[in-house]
């Protein structure tokens, strides 16, 4: 359980145990999918909501909470890969999807701890100075705001870049409040409830572990992994990373309010949190891909030496890991 969980509790769901129907069937209760059944019930759309597990239980339940566009060395790389457009369209896709969450935190009075940071790569060695400098340059070709600057001097960098107005935020206390928004308005939200299959007829059915069918007009499948393959080939297009992320009482803070990622080999991610009236620092990193890993303990300990090093620890305070899928190509996949 990560301080999200810990923090502040959603509330709990039934599991389906008969057949319904709705608009929409949505699968996956992480962000992303109770922001699509958010939408769609503020828009008068029926929805049924289904998670195999517990709302927000897997990598939304267990995130950095960043809320940004800046995404490590992206935007070179899409740029030489793909092209500029499909570059351009990742950092207005993320920016939009910031906008949105600021929208709804106002409109809905969400008390979820959403302030705006500037997000700051930072390189701690010549190698890595040059690949900033060919990010800015990309920055500045995709017309991407920027600033570069010397780096963090608490992390003894060597060149920094910032994008300035990301944000930072409490998940489960933002989510929530769409949770009881979608109840309140009629969408059904079902929890322990496995999506096994998926029938395309006219009107698509989801079919569940015990046999029950949801039908609905539309099928939005927003679970962490694809639960339906089709002819897709999904498993071929990307791959699970694990990473780990440490959360301590430092015995000093970072100088500046801003949330850090260093893009190096291992990755560190650095933002601050409030929890039960104290200051934290998240520290996270030591991505691997999944199976492929050191034991467990040898990460937590790589970022408590790092956290040691660079602010020292009056005190770890929890430690949890998170489970993330990224594409062979870095960029979203959204298919119908």
């Amino acid at each position: 359980m990560s301080l999200w969980e810990e923090d502040y509790n959603i509330p709990s769901f039934p599991a389906v145990t008969a057949d319904d129907s709705a608009d929409v069937i949505i699968v996956g209760g992480g962000i992303t999918g109770i922001t699509a059944a958010y939408l769609l019930t503020k828009a008068n759309v029926s929805v049924i909501l289904i998670d195999a597990d517990r709302l927000v239980n897997g990598t939304t339940g267990h995130t950095t909470a960043k809320i940004t566009a800046q995404h490590g060395l992206i935007y070179d790389e899409l740029i030489q890969h793909t092209d500029k457009t499909k570059a351009r369209l990742h950092y207005e896709g993320a920016t939009d999807a910031l906008n949105m969450i600021k929208e709804t935190v106002e409109s809905l009075a969400i008390d979820c701890d959403f302030v705006h940071k500037d997000a700051v790569l930072y390189a701690e060695n010549d190698v890595y100075a040059r690949k900033l400098e060919r990010e800015a340059m990309a920055y500045k070709t995709l017309n991407i705001p920027y600033e570069t600057i010397d780096g963090p001097p608490d992390l003894q960098a060597v060149g920094g870049l910032r994008m300035p107005d990301q944000a930072e935020f409490h998940p489960i206390k933002y989510l929530s409040s769409l949770v009881h928004y979608i109840t309140k308005h009629g969408g059904r939200i079902y929890e322990q409830t496995v999506a096994t299959d998926l029938s395309k007829d006219d009107r698509p059915e989801v079919i569940t572990r015990v046999g029950h069918r949801l039908q609905g007009s539309h099928v939005l499948v927003c679970s962490h992994f694809p639960f339906f393959e089709g002819n897709q080939f999904y498993f071929t297009r990307m791959y699970a990373e694990r990473s780990y992320i440490l959360a301590i009482k430092p015995k000093q803070m970072p100088a500046e309010d801003d949330m850090y990622l260093n893009p190096e080999d291992p990755v560190r991610s650095i933002r601050k949190m409030s929890f039960k009236g104290e200051e934290l620092l998240l520290i996270g990193g030591e991505q691997h891909k999944t199976g492929q890993g050191r034991a467990t303990s040898s990460h937590y300990e790589a970022l408590e030496t790092f956290a040691k090093k660079h602010f020292g620890i009056e005190r770890i305070v929890d430690r949890w890991s998170a489970q993330d899928l990224t594409t062979i190509d870095k960029l979203p996949i959204s298919e119908e």
